[in-house]
């Protein structure tokens, strides 16, 4: 059996509050946004609500924790990206701070558009939610067992603690974009 696939978007990842007027360089029309945070910012109000998702859920890695993403939360995003307009090129994947729930989704996103997810579990800024991930990936029909996310958590620990012996750990600028 094929897997399907969504479409491959430029993947932007950042905190909910670096969602501005001023942010886009193109077209919004272009640009679809999900928002995995209870944190509230009027700035969505400039996308079309087809280019919306409001998904709000909590950091947490334990499956039954209050307001932990399950599979209804996976499902709409995946029915989110499948409904996008055919002009969308950009999306934005945001949460509180842009460092875990978001990468998490934009790694499933990558991976459910048939490219690597390595760009974000490599990157020692990140810390992907691992719940987040392997819970979209499963809706959507990727291989994600327990132990084969385990061994990205570990490598994205290790490429941390790398570039912490490389003295290159610092606040990064902006977001990462990822092609």
């Amino acid at each position: 059996m094929k897997h399907r696939r969504i479409k491959k978007y430029a993947i932007h990842i950042l905190a909910i509050q670096a969602i501005k007027p001023d942010l886009f360089d193109i077209p919004l029309s272009r640009c679809a946004i999900i928002a995995c945070t209870e944190r509230e910012n009027s700035n969505l109000d400039l996308f079309p609500d087809a280019q919306k998702c409001v998904m709000p859920f909590a950091d947490v890695e334990v499956p039954d924790a209050y307001m932990a993403i399950n599979g209804a939360h996976a499902r709409a995003i995946i029915r989110f990206l499948d409904r996008l307009p055919d002009e969308v090129t950009d999306l934005y994947i945001c949460c509180s701070k842009g460092s875990s729930r978001s990468p998490a989704v934009a790694a499933a996103v990558l991976r459910m558009s048939g490219r690597s997810d390595r760009d974000v579990w490599d990157n020692p800024f990140y810390v992907p939610n691992s719940l987040v991930y392997q819970t979209v990936c499963r809706e959507f029909g990727l291989f994600a067992p327990d132990w084969c996310v385990r061994c990205l958590v570990e490598r994205n620990r290790q490429c941390y603690l790398e570039s912490v012996e490389k003295g290159s750990t610092g606040k990064y600028e902006r977001w990462q974009i990822l092609e």
